[in-house]
């Protein structure tokens, strides 16, 4: 599975529509089973997304939740969540609204890491949390101390209901229901086979060449990140920031992420040919998600 972070505090808050789980799937991927701790956060920002990690977008896209797009279901749910809450006289802190702008776009790692600057500065582990992230962050860290009454009304006396489950009920209404892992199976897929493609072979013989020059020995990008001897520590040594920035030197000097993503897109292009009706369905899904959340946005 392919490299990044599966530790965004907002993935793993709550069982997932067919739309939102999908875009988890997505993270997933471009995450990776095995990933470095993150780095603590030195003094100043992490750097700014790069145009060729924000230009990767792909035709799953379409069908799936962005990283904002979850943003703005979730802060419908919380809207919902809060007046439910203050119906029993309690309040409810709300997450940030949605973002303007992502500033960690969900493709940024997909092929492990693509910018010279986090390779130097980060090695495989994740860049600290940009601002916007961090204040998501804070409010996650205060729900797990909310008062027990609080936690009662919030989530039920088992954690599966109360008022956020009523307003994941409303929110759900009207979207099309979709077995969970049946997109799950297109985004696994197609992305494995990518990697078959000729064309990504040779980019990833070209790829271990040169770094076999620099004086690493991988196989694949993939192979390189899920290195365990970088998940030994809480931050990136010399070791490390060497290999990273061997890696990316290397996936430049081959055309590795053009090759890649070229193929990438060709696979999911014909996954969507081939499967249409499911596609549609899928994008419905999508769609109704997004409605219901804005409406209740545009009537707070």
């Amino acid at each position: 599975m392919p490299i990044g972070f599966f530790s965004r505090r907002r993935a793993r808050r709550r069982p997932a529509s067919p739309a939102r789980w999908a875009a988890l799937v997505l993270v997933l991927l471009a995450a990776g089973c095995a990933h470095p701790r993150q780095a603590a956060a030195p003094a100043g920002q992490p750097p700014e997304v790069s145009a060729e990690a924000r230009a990767l977008r792909f035709p799953l896209d379409a069908y799936t939740l962005s990283r904002l797009d979850i943003q703005t279901v979730e802060y419908a749910e919380d809207l919902l969540t809060r007046a439910c809450m203050r119906g029993a006289g309690l309040d409810w802190e709300l997450l940030p609204p949605p973002a303007r702008v992502d500033t960690d776009p969900l493709h940024r790692r997909r092929y492990g890491v693509i910018e010279p600057e986090v390779a130097a500065r980060y090695g495989y582990h994740l860049p600290p949390l940009a601002a916007d992230q961090r204040a998501r962050e804070q409010v996650w860290r205060r729900r797990e101390t909310l008062p027990p009454a609080q936690r009662r009304a919030a989530y039920g006396d088992d954690g599966q209901g109360g008022c956020r489950q009523t307003a994941r009920t409303r929110l759900a209404a009207g979207v099309p229901a979709l077995d969970q892992q049946w997109l799950n199976g297109f985004i696994g897929d197609t992305f494995a086979a990518s990697q078959r493609v000729p064309a990504v072979v040779a980019a990833f013989d070209a790829w271990s060449r040169c770094m076999k020059a620099r004086g690493f020995g991988y196989r694949t990008p993939l192979d390189a990140a899920a290195d365990p001897a970088w998940s030994r520590y809480p931050q990136a040594g010399p070791g490390e920031l060497a290999a990273a920035t061997a890696d990316v030197g290397c996936k430049r000097a081959t055309g590795l992420v053009a090759t890649w993503s070229a193929a990438d897109e060709a696979v999911q292009l014909r996954a969507i040919a081939a499967h249409r009706d499911a596609f549609d369905r899928f994008r419905r899904a999508r769609e109704a998600e997004l409605d219901a959340a804005r409406k209740v946005i545009g009537h707070r």
